[in-house]
């Protein structure tokens, strides 16, 4: 698991090359954006419903697998 400073960040595999702590990050921040996005009624109006859920249903797995602490 990347650490930096005392904080921890997932491991991160993206075709075979595992992500720094900066970049692992970055991708844990831009999921979770994305999921505070989607809870805006205009925005899923935007995209459609049936796409939002389905979009929002995908990220929370995401991010429920990145915040698991495994040891």
């Amino acid at each position: 698991m990347p650490t930096a400073g005392g904080m921890t960040e997932p491991d991160i595999v993206i075709n075979g090359r595992a992500l720094t702590f900066a970049e692992a990050m970055a991708v844990r921040v831009a999921v979770g954006s994305m999921r505070i996005q989607l809870s805006d009624p205009a925005y899923r109006e935007g995209i459609g419903d049936v796409l939002a859920g389905n979009y929002d249903r995908h990220l929370a797995n995401v991010e429920c697998t990145m915040l698991r602490r495994t040891t």
